[in-house]
């Protein structure tokens, strides 16, 4: 999962940030048809409110394109493909556009199969993962989607101190009569990313979500960076981590031993590991009884006035208001994303957009 900082008071044009990306992307070497997904995925992160993979991440990915990480061009090796299932090998083309391509693959397929799964090795980071959901969601199809990095390691096993897996966030797009359900979360307390972002600003974490390399509390995340380092404590911390590390074993099987990408070649840090599945629920009990059931459960959700009186929120509600309002008023974005992206824009004369 993403973290979801506070915006500034600066509201930007979502259309400016975009060709903004796309013309960055495309001065450091990405071909204008694989920019172009890129910066549609890392605007999503801002409007879903999911800011640590929208610009923010941007001068992230300008600089692993440099240094010759992620590939301006090229084209995806197909390992396996069928009717119902294909296996890919990405060989670090962008991660946005290798999923584009996925989309397109499973749509068309889904007309004739029930089931359609594709998995993704050794491509680059793909964003924010509930960005990839809404094209199946708007069409009433369900969507599964896992990713992992396995050069990455930070979260260790239950009562260990020594990290072994990472973040491995999983979403699901559970389409309904009305919006969408959206999972997205990681099977940590939270993402690398928002880690990152709070020892880049030297500061403090709101509670104990890591441990130090004796296996300690702490709310320090520098301590990600010490030698020997500290680790991310799965969902459930000290009492119940044991679940959550179990759902990231389930990531991690499915996303890098299906694809056949993982850690036993002890790779870089740059690659990942994909599984998008995508199920049609009219080729099972039926469209309608699927959303007889869907409209059911979130009546009687929304029938729970909730602590206070404010009801309850389903997974994705916010990041869909968040969505509609940034589109009407402008993007709010992370408060360091300017200045991240301010020495690239100095370097490849590609002024900032300004605020509205």
């Amino acid at each position: 999962m993403a973290s979801r900082a506070p915006g500034t008071s600066e509201r930007y044009d979502a259309e400016e940030l975009r060709a903004y990306a796309r013309r960055t992307l495309e001065r450091v070497g990405i071909d204008a048809e694989l920019a172009s997904p890129m910066a549609d995925r890392l605007l999503d992160g801002d409007l879903l409110g999911h800011r640590s993979h929208g610009l923010w991440f941007l001068s992230t990915y300008l600089r692993r394109i440099s240094d010759g990480h992620i590939r301006g061009s090229g084209e995806i090796e197909v390992v396996h493909a069928s009717a119902a299932s294909a296996s890919w090998r990405a060989h670090r083309l962008p991660g946005a556009w290798v999923m584009d391509e996925a989309t397109r693959l499973i749509l068309k397929q889904i007309t004739s199969e029930p089931v359609v799964t594709v998995t993704i090795a050794d491509c680059s980071h793909i964003g924010c993962l509930q960005s990839f959901l809404l094209p199946f969601t708007d069409r009433g199809l369900l969507a599964i989607l896992t990713a992992t990095n396995p050069g990455v390691a930070s979260v260790a096993a239950p009562g260990g101190s020594r990290p072994v897996i990472t973040t491995n966030p999983i979403a699901m797009g559970i389409p309904t009569r009305s919006e969408p359900i959206l999972v997205d979360q990681c099977t940590s307390v939270a993402s690398n990313a928002l880690f990152e972002s709070y020892a880049e600003r030297g500061e403090r974490l709101p509670g104990q979500w890591l441990l130090d390399a004796t296996g300690r509390p702490t709310d320090d995340p520098q301590v990600l960076r010490q030698d020997p380092p500290g680790t991310i404590q799965s969902l459930g911390q000290a009492d119940f981590g044991y679940k959550g590390f179990g759902f990231g074993l389930m990531s991690e099987a499915l996303s890098l031993a299906l694809p056949g990408y993982g850690r036993r070649d002890n790779p870089d840090r740059h690659g990942q590991g994909v599984f998008l599945q995508v199920i049609d629920p009219g080729r099972f009990a039926g469209t309608d009884d699927y959303f007889d059931e869907l409209d059911h459960l979130v009546g009687s959700i929304r029938a729970d006035p909730g602590v206070g009186g404010e009801g309850v929120r389903l997974p994705g509600e916010r990041a869909l208001r968040s969505r509609a309002e940034q589109l009407a008023d402008g993007i709010a974005l992370h408060p360091d994303t300017p200045g991240r992206l301010r020495p690239w824009s100095d370097e490849l004369g590609v002024p900032f957009p300004r605020p509205r």
